[in-house]
């Protein structure tokens, strides 16, 4: 159960594929998402990536405290040309026991 003073996080599963980009310049794509991830670490998102085997390259678990930021990570990791993502909004039980009450 989260802290009382922790600020609410949201939570987003993205699902990405790997560009031929990022197969060819593999060490050039990590260099770019340390550096990214690192600039929006600073800001409050957490990031969790695990590399997959399946129809997916990657899965990465984003917790941001707004809305606003997911989409601004979203969209700068695939302006970089390195990924290609299908995002989900994921709901924790408390989140949904509060929608529910509703």
């Amino acid at each position: 159960m989260p802290r009382a003073d922790a600020p609410f996080m949201q939570t987003y599963i993205a699902l990405c594929h790997l560009t031929a980009q990022a197969k060819r310049n593999r060490a050039e794509s990590l260099k770019a998402r340390e550096k990214t991830w690192s600039e929006f670490q600073k800001r409050g998102l957490k990031i969790t990536a695990y590399d997959t085997l399946g129809p997916y390259d990657v899965v990465m678990i984003i917790e941001t405290p707004s809305e606003e930021l997911a989409l601004k990570f979203l969209a700068v990791a695939g302006a970089s040309g390195n990924i290609e993502t299908t995002t989900l909004r994921a709901f924790s039980g408390e989140e949904m026991e509060r929608i529910r009450a509703l």
